[in-house]
């Protein structure tokens, strides 16, 4: 009788050790830190969906603001963000990085500067709702003694679209 209970018991404990992972999990977010012009900026790994050279993009004519170009990549075409005139930065130099952004509608393509960007990983009690209006942001965190903001790339040009269509 004792080794059914026992075996209950450890059978209840590996369940809740399981659920204490997950939870533990859930408190951490990884993110991807970049900078654009000079200012770092992250946003979680999830939303990215790579990072890799800046190739020449196309200007269209377009009403959504901050969208003003599209990318050919393979077989893939995406609309380029502009998250610098966004921030109402400059990126300066000769070379960059395109960032893509994981969207509902497919991919966006994002100018950062050539600065390899790094992975941390954050406690999600660490961040700070950020109020400031000027970008759609998850919050910002401390990483490394400076203030990150957390831009929410999956909502990247959706405010403006509905701003602009009203």
């Amino acid at each position: 009788m004792w080794g059914n209970l026992g075996g209950k018991r450890w059978i209840m404990l590996r369940a809740a050790r399981g659920q204490q992972q997950a939870q533990t999990a859930k408190r951490l977010w990884n993110l991807l830190v970049f900078s654009v012009d000079g200012l770092r900026l992250a946003a979680r790994t999830e939303d990215v969906g790579g990072v890799s050279p800046w190739t020449e993009s196309i200007p269209v004519p377009s009403r959504t603001p901050f969208v003003q170009a599209m990318m050919k990549r393979g077989d893939q075409v995406m609309a380029v963000y502009d998250l610098a005139a966004r921030l109402n930065r400059r990126l300066q130099g000769q070379s960059f990085l395109c960032l893509v952004a994981r969207q509902f509608d497919g991919p966006m393509a994002i100018r950062i500067d050539a600065e390899l960007p790094t992975l941390e990983t954050v406690d999600a009690t660490a961040i700070r709702t950020d109020s400031s209006g000027q970008l759609e942001t998850l919050g910002s965190v401390t990483i490394q003694g400076e203030d990150v903001t957390i831009v929410a790339l999956q909502r990247l040009g959706r405010l403006s679209q509905h701003v602009a269509l009203h």
